[in-house]
């Protein structure tokens, strides 16, 4: 039996616009039902265009769910790759067109009442069947949670100080810290108005793993500490030592 003249699809988009013209890692969540073929087409074709412009941590994935199955398409390396849990497409780069010729294609519904027989299944494929299902349903379960869940925080709860208190503690801190000099050990730099670098010594006394980063200073469980903007703490132990990821940085004399 043919398909119906009009095949409706329900499109869910992550880190995309809801027309396919625009990517961005802080975009939220859609779902667009009732989709055309024609409208998906061109959506897709949107998505097509923008797909080499796209960059990290921008990850656009459309989910394309009804017709003869579920669909999901990523940006990738600036192409679109599909993902299908039909046997008549395998996974890969596709085009806008090819895609949406796949979704709608009504050969692979008339091969699937062929090899049925016209009857009902053999217990092998309702097994198949059914376990198709629940990693679909699984799929769906994991990209939820990881759509909603919050993000992961290093740094617990703070409160940022008053500016003039937190000019006192910069201009307090300010300074050269290190854990040694030996290979393997760090060296931490924080210097007004407010900036840091992080780096490791390598053999001979040279440097490698640079980071920069601003710090805010901040109390957090009722201590002075310094907030970087990679979203950990630099906290103040003494006035002559601060302690960052776990390892205790002392103060090196001029």
């Amino acid at each position: 039996m043919s398909k119906p003249s009009t095949l409706l699809v329900t499109v869910s988009l992550r880190h995309l616009s809801v027309d396919g013209k625009k990517a961005a890692a802080d975009l939220p969540p859609a779902k667009v039902p009732y989709v055309s073929p024609d409208q998906l087409r061109k959506l897709l074709t949107a998505v097509e265009s923008l797909a080499p412009s796209v960059v990290f941590p921008a990850e656009p994935e459309l989910r394309i769910t009804g017709g003869p199955g579920e669909f999901v398409v990523r940006v990738k390396s600036g192409q679109l790759h599909l993902v299908s849990w039909s046997k008549a497409h395998k996974g890969g780069v596709y085009s806008a067109d090819q895609i949406v010729a796949a979704i709608t294609d009504e050969g692979a519904e008339e091969e699937v009442a062929a090899t049925s027989g016209g009857g009902g299944r053999n217990w092998r494929e309702k097994v198949t069947m059914a376990l198709m299902g629940l990693a679909i349903v699984g799929i769906n379960t994991f990209t939820i949670w990881f759509l909603t869940k919050p993000p992961r925080s290093l740094v617990g709860d703070y409160r940022v100080l008053p500016s003039e208190r937190a000019e006192r503690v910069i201009t307090e801190v300010a300074g050269t810290y290190e854990t040694g000099k030996k290979p393997g050990d760090r060296r931490l730099e924080i210097v007004t108005p407010a900036t840091g670098k992080r780096l490791k010594y390598a053999p001979g006394g040279a440097v490698k793993d640079v980071q920069t980063f601003e710090v805010k200073p901040v109390e957090a469980a009722g201590s002075v500490a310094l907030l970087t903007s990679r979203k950990s703490l630099i906290k103040v132990k003494d006035n002559v030592s601060v302690v960052l990821y776990g390892d205790t940085y002392t103060r090196v004399q001029k």
